[in-house]
């Protein structure tokens, strides 16, 4: 009904429109026309003034039903029908993507945190595959140092039997061969020259009666001849001395060393006081036989001082324990020596040893020779210095703990040298403090 009203309202407007036109076009002299045309405008008039404010209400009423029914259906239908579930739907789906994307994101972090972790320990084990992986090289200084220690000990215990012995040798003490006196000690020590050191050619071809022995005319080794008296070919060339004074056997070495030492320090021993007696009461030609004897003490203090270089330098070269003996041999190999031309060993006959006797270790010269000197003398130590970083700082640190202990060696020296000195400045100004002495004694007491 009310879309009929709207039409019908509409035709109204329509003839409306089409009239006025047409009246303002008739022209005044057709009256007849006008007349028509003014009866029509009072009639369109009427109606309107009576039949319009039916059609405002009309219209009002309309489009208000129309807003009203639009609302509903924008509320009832569009909204709650269509738009709010899809709306919902939308968000459901939007909320589970979102979730599913959360979850995607965190599968990502966690395959990240995953990665870097599989990295960092990836890069910890490279690092400690990288600096906890000993080189050749570093294991060299490690097995060469081997058994130093116990040589170092050993040598040490060499010395202070020397030391002792020498003692025991100018004081006389029993089961010694000087302890009777100077000519028992000659007599012992000639008859280990003609067995052992004598040359028959020295003298211009002249010992042969000085050298006759009951086994025959010299030495019976020739390489032993004047060993007695040579220092470098006794002490000074070898790097091991067969010397090991903790056993009761006699070696060639040892024999050859405390020889040297007989005619180095004390050639001559003291006479001894006898009867015993002298020594109790003090008679003794002249000066008293105790204060004869101090002066002898005395004297073989001083001598000690200088002997106990000579000590020290051959413990140092006296047999070592044979921990380190087959890598020095290795080492010195690579450096070219032969171990297999002539009848001994070149390697062993350098570091003073031979085949026969497997006991004997290199002692701790040699082992300070390999460590400090002939170990760097091989090429293939700087061509393995293209390391590992790791590796080359414990070169440096093995390096610097070698470098300690010669430095500790040649303090050593020096508090021997130091002693030598002090030694001969004492002797310069005896004469002086003799003579002071006197000039005290002589002047007269209040």
């Amino acid at each position: 009904m009310i879309r009929a009203q709207i039409k019908k309202l509409m035709m109204i407007v329509a003839v409306f429109m089409a009239v006025m036109p047409v009246a303002v076009s008739v022209h005044p002299k057709d009256t007849k026309a006008a007349t028509l045309c003014t009866v029509c405008l009072a009639l369109s008039r009427a109606r309107v003034d009576t039949e319009w404010p039916v059609t405002i209400d009309e219209i009002n009423q309309f489009v208000t039903d129309e807003f009203l029914a639009h609302r509903a259906w924008i509320i009832a239908v569009l909204w709650e029908d269509n738009i709010l579930p899809a709306m919902m739907m939308m968000a459901d789906q939007l909320s589970a993507v979102a979730m599913q994307q959360t979850e995607i994101f965190g599968a990502f972090l966690d395959a990240k945190h995953q990665m870097e972790t599989q990295r960092v320990l990836q890069t910890i084990r490279a690092s400690a595959h990288k600096d906890y992986h000993p080189s050749a090289g570093m294991c060299e200084f490690g097995s060469s140092v081997k058994s130093l220690a116990a040589s170092e000990r050993r040598g040490e215990l060499n010395a202070h039997v020397m030391s002792q012995r020498s003692q025991d040798r100018q004081l006389g003490n029993a089961n010694v061969s000087a302890s009777s006196g100077p000519d028992a000690d000659f007599n012992n020590r000639l008859e280990q020259y003609k067995q052992k050191f004598c040359d028959p050619q020295d003298n211009n071809a002249g010992l042969d009666l000085l050298c006759k022995h009951a086994g025959g005319v010299g030495a019976a080794e020739n390489h032993r001849k004047n060993k007695d008296i040579d220092f470098t070919r006794t002490v000074e060339y070898p790097w091991t001395l067969n010397v090991d004074f903790t056993d009761a056997t006699l070696t060639k070495e040892e024999e050859e060393v405390l020889a040297l030492a007989n005619n180095l320090y004390g050639h001559d021993v003291f006479q001894r006081i006898v009867p015993a007696e002298k020594l109790r009461d003090g008679s003794e030609s002249g000066k008293g036989a105790q204060s004869v004897y101090l002066d002898a003490r005395a004297l073989l203090a001083k001598r000690s001082v200088a002997e106990n270089s000579f000590n020290a330098i051959t413990s140092m070269k006296s047999a070592g324990t044979q921990g380190s003996r087959d890598f020095l041999a290795a080492i010195l190999k690579e450096l070219g020596v032969q171990d297999n031309n002539g009848a001994q060993n070149d390697i062993l006959r350098m570091l003073g040893m031979d085949d026969a006797n497997n006991e004997v270790g290199p002692s701790y010269y040699a082992q300070m020779e390999v460590l400090t000197k002939k170990i760097y003398q091989n090429p293939d130590f700087y061509t393995n210095l293209y390391d590992k970083p790791a590796n080359v700082e414990r070169k440096r640190v093995a390096m610097q703990a070698i470098g300690l202990i010669q430095k500790f060696d040649l303090f050593k020296s020096y508090l021997r040298n130091e002693a030598n000195l002090s030694v001969l400045l004492e002797l310069a100004i005896v004469d002086l403090q003799g003579e002071i002495e006197n000039e005290f004694s002589s002047q007269p007491s209040d």
